[in-house]
């Protein structure tokens, strides 16, 4: 039993449900093809399809990573157990340095990543995984 990684994959199994279900009513739902623009692939209907699929990938990458963690924390052992762990750590440190990095640039303040809590939640999620490879 390894709380670290069992508290990491159950944040990020939550952040996933609310990604997916927030994600959707708050963000999809409300983007107008009317105002995206066209892309090589079609018209504005098509970058909304395009951003709607990539949303919901993201929430799957989510929740397989928070699977993943809470495996390796509770029922998996040895070299199969320390393999996930690498991978969700890995994959949690590359959510959060993407959402702090490109949240902060195109925010131009670090101060705005305190607005929506998803940074501090991909952050935590990757410190706790990494205490847990320890």
């Amino acid at each position: 039993m390894n709380i670290p990684l069992i508290v990491a994959g159950s944040l990020a199994i939550i952040g996933a449900a609310i990604h997916g279900v927030a994600g959707e009513v708050l963000v999809v739902r409300n983007l107008s093809p009317g105002m995206l623009a066209s892309s090589p692939f079609g018209g504005p209907r098509m970058t909304k399809a395009m951003i709607h699929v990539t949303w919901h990938m993201t929430t799957i990458a989510f929740l397989t990573v928070g699977s993943a963690l809470l495996l390796s924390g509770s029922v998996l052992h040895g070299d199969t157990a320390r393999g996930l762990v690498l991978v969700g750590a890995g994959a949690s440190t590359g959510f959060a340095a993407l959402a702090m990095v490109l949240g902060a640039a195109y925010m131009r303040s670090p101060r705005t990543l305190f607005r929506h809590p998803g940074p501090a939640v991909l952050a935590a999620t990757a410190a706790l995984a990494w205490w847990g490879v320890l």
